[in-house]
């Protein structure tokens, strides 16, 4: 059997699709297609990886135009199909080569909003008080899927879900102390109100976070913690 790739190359303003059929193993990823291909075919195709244990999101990509941890999806379904594969790199951002995509923007961002704790409690009651509520909200990897997969994003001034998904958390961890600043962050900042309800993020997540859940959640907290107009 084998997996039949048409993977979108890049190198600087050219671009085009290859075609690539790699033999299938069992418990192969794509990850380890994207190796098979590097190693034996082509070893100028590029792609980020890291961890290769679904933990930390370097590797995702679009597989047929939605987006997926390249270390995790089994390519199975996709050999059973019998049809080619088309792999791309992350939408909503600039591509440097291949399937490597450019997410200083986001790294840029996280660093404006200063996103870590302002407050260096170590209380064990709260230490306890935070797994109960942050616990979803806290397992994002920064893999972009959800910033990838957003229609919204392409407006500049929308923060996206990413960064939405973060400030709640830090919102609901009971150590944060600066919970009007991140209020500000989300509706003022990130322009909270311009999301489109689409549920996107939250069906591309491969965490489960739920950004579209804790963005309405936002919205909630929002308005009972808005001071009224005189």
């Amino acid at each position: 059997m084998f997996l039949k790739l048409k993977v979108r190359r890049q190198l600087g303003q050219d671009v085009w699709y290859q075609t690539f059929e790699v033999p299938y193993q069992e418990g192969m990823t794509f990850l380890s297609a994207f190796w098979w291909i590097k190693e034996n075919i082509d070893n100028s195709f590029t792609f980020r990886h890291f961890c290769r244990a679904g933990i930390c999101g370097t590797c995702t990509v679009q597989i047929n135009g939605f987006p997926k941890l390249a270390c995790k999806e089994q390519v199975l379904p996709y050999v059973l199909l019998g049809e080619p594969v088309v792999v791309e790199p992350l939408k909503n951002f600039e591509v440097i080569r291949d399937l490597v995509v450019d997410n200083e923007k986001v790294i840029r961002k996280m660093k404006e909003l200063k996103l870590w704790i302002s407050s260096d409690s170590s209380d064990v009651r709260i230490e306890a008080q935070i797994s109960q509520k942050i616990e979803s909200a806290a397992d994002c990897i920064l893999c972009c899927a959800c910033q990838s997969y957003c229609p919204q994003v392409l407006e500049s001034v929308y923060a996206g879900p990413l960064f939405f998904a973060k400030i709640y958390r830090f919102i609901e961890d009971p150590r944060e102390k600066e919970k009007e600043l991140r209020l500000n962050q989300a509706v003022q900042m990130g322009h909270l109100y311009h999301c489109l309800s689409c549920n996107k993020c939250n069906n591309v997540c491969p965490k489960e976070v739920e950004p579209a859940t804790l963005i309405r959640r936002l919205m909630l907290y929002a308005v009972d913690n808005t001071p009224a107009s005189p």
